[in-house]
């Protein structure tokens, strides 16, 4: 086994471990030690990947959102890329969850962030979602962050059970994003 795919597979076991363990306790309260022997690896492999516990949340937190926006960074927004990344979600669910479960105040801020990188990436997006709301854009905002955090938040929080399709067909026919990337036309 090559030294990259040997560093992805204690990777992806620290993280399944993470989120099997933050489904149990705090972050404050886990050790090195029951994430190491929950992920089947050693201390010293822990230490080559992280400086400490935080350092990997905070890295696995990032790398999450990192894979979410490439999801959106190759092309213009649309239902593909949408399900694309509804799929990931529920790919990496228990992660999430596990996240949404620690600091759903974090949480929030992270979906709002995703949300609003959504918007930075669409063309027309500040016409259209002012158009649709009838209301100034910082709240048309708001409301549009607001509805995509609730949909996607209710699916976690039962088990994520929905396909992707039916969540993706949830969120785009109440706020019909797809249509964002031509120019209001009158």
């Amino acid at each position: 086994m090559t030294r990259k795919k040997r560093k992805t597979n204690s990777k992806n076991a620290i993280r399944s471990a993470l989120s099997r363990l933050l489904l149990e306790q705090s972050l404050e309260s886990l050790t090195i030690s029951q994430l190491t022997k929950e992920a089947g690896i050693n201390r010293g492999t822990f230490y080559l990947h992280y400086v400490d516990k935080q350092d990997m949340f905070n890295q696995l937190k990032s790398e999450l959102l990192g894979e979410l926006g490439e999801l959106f960074a190759t092309s213009t927004v649309n239902r593909a890329n949408f399900l694309a990344s509804l799929q990931y979600i529920q790919d990496n669910y228990d992660f999430i969850y596990a996240l949404m479960q620690m600091d759903y105040q974090e949480f929030q801020f992270l979906m709002k962030n995703f949300t609003l990188q959504l918007l930075d990436d669409t063309p027309h997006a500040k016409d259209h979602l002012v158009n649709k709301f009838q209301v100034p854009y910082k709240y048309a905002v708001e409301i549009f962050a607001a509805t995509i955090e609730a949909v996607i938040t209710k699916w976690l929080s039962t088990g994520a059970k929905e396909e992707p399709i039916e969540i993706a067909t949830v969120v785009l026919s109440v706020t019909d994003f797809t249509t964002w990337n031509q120019p209001i036309t009158e």
